[in-house]
């Protein structure tokens, strides 16, 4: 198997600089795209950076300069090996001036030789699996948040001030103390269903962009950067202020999928996902065909039959399935209407 990574990082519409950073085949950017056509084992990650001024930009740049150098395989001790870049962060946050305290997460998608799939993560970037067009996150965040709730003191992170729910408990570089270091294995096989890809994104991106609008973009018939990069400006669009970060690992078989990948057809305009979202409800609305309201709420076929005849039912079915066929011409329209 072999996979096509595709990374990209922006600093935003508020912040003048960008703390996160994305390593994508033993290469480290805080600015714009890298894309790699990669064989196992391989590392890629996104790094947040959480500590003020140009130190946070540091930290991730420092964890995954370090990251880049590791030669990973299922033999690797990845958690002692983070330890160590944990360790050269705060050592350099002690010694250098305008750097105390530094601190990044890290969320990483490592793949051994054998094609098995790791998640790890360190603080609250997160990683989602999209498959058979349904996304799930992967990751556990590790926010005060999250810790509230699985210690049975909130019933959902809501009930806490943003600034609150959002704080990091474990990070790395933290002077206070080591992180938390959780690695996740994938219970099946990665690439084992046809539209199987892993999403690594930055909080600027996962709090501003839902699951289901994670899910019209990832199923839109697109090449995997534009749909990466329409994700990211669609979390600003949808409002955030911080750094926006994402990555799509997709596996694939040979060079004709891989053309097919990255077909450099750009768009016109940004896409707008939350659009399409839109326009899915309201298909669905229609095309949910009450079968009650068709053959009778509480009767059975025949005393349906016998109210309103063969021929009116057959066209009030006829109806029905005009709309729908309207509301697909419409959404295929507006598909078009974005290449």
């Amino acid at each position: 198997m072999n996979y096509y990574i595709y990374g990209y990082t922006d600093s935003g519409s508020v912040r003048d600089h960008n703390e996160d950073a994305v390593l994508v085949d033993h290469r480290v950017s805080d600015g714009g795209s890298l894309e790699a056509a990669v064989a196992a084992p391989f590392i890629t990650a996104v790094c947040d950076g959480v500590g003020g001024e140009n130190a946070g930009e540091q930290a991730s740049g420092l964890c995954l300069e370090e990251l880049a150098r590791v030669s990973y395989s299922s033999s690797a001790d990845l958690k002692r090996i983070l330890l160590g870049i944990h360790t050269d962060i705060k050592k350099k946050g002690v010694s250098e001036a305008g750097c105390g305290n530094m601190q990044t997460t890290l969320c990483a998608l490592a793949v051994d030789e054998n094609g098995k799939a790791l998640c790890v993560n360190v603080g609250d970037s997160r990683m989602y699996r999209y498959v058979n067009g349904t996304v799930r996150q992967i990751s556990v965040d590790q926010s005060y948040g999250q810790f509230m709730y699985e210690k049975g003191q909130i019933d959902s992170t809501d009930e806490l001030a943003p600034e609150y729910r959002s704080g990091i408990i474990s990070a790395m570089g933290s002077s206070q103390s080591d992180p938390e270091i959780a690695q996740t294995p994938l219970i099946t096989e990665f690439g084992e269903e046809p539209d199987d890809m892993m999403i690594i994104v930055s909080d600027g991106v996962s709090d501003f962009v839902s699951e289901g609008e994670m899910e019209i973009g990832l199923s839109m018939d697109l090449p995997v950067s534009e749909k990466i990069i329409a994700l990211a400006k669609l979390a600003v669009m949808n409002g955030s202020t911080d750094n926006v970060s994402v990555i799509g690992i997709k596996p694939y078989i040979d060079d004709e999928e891989l053309r097919a990948l990255t077909v450099t057809e750009s768009l016109e305009k940004t896409v707008n996902i939350a659009e399409v979202l839109a326009e899915t409800d309201s298909l669905g609305d229609i095309l949910s065909i009450d079968v009650d309201e068709i053959v009778g709420s509480g009767n059975n076929e025949d005393s349906r039959r016998e109210r309103v005849g063969e021929e009116e039912l057959a066209l009030e079915t006829h109806d029905l399935f005009m709309q729908a066929q309207a509301s697909i011409s419409r959404l295929s329209r507006l598909f078009d209407d974005k290449k």
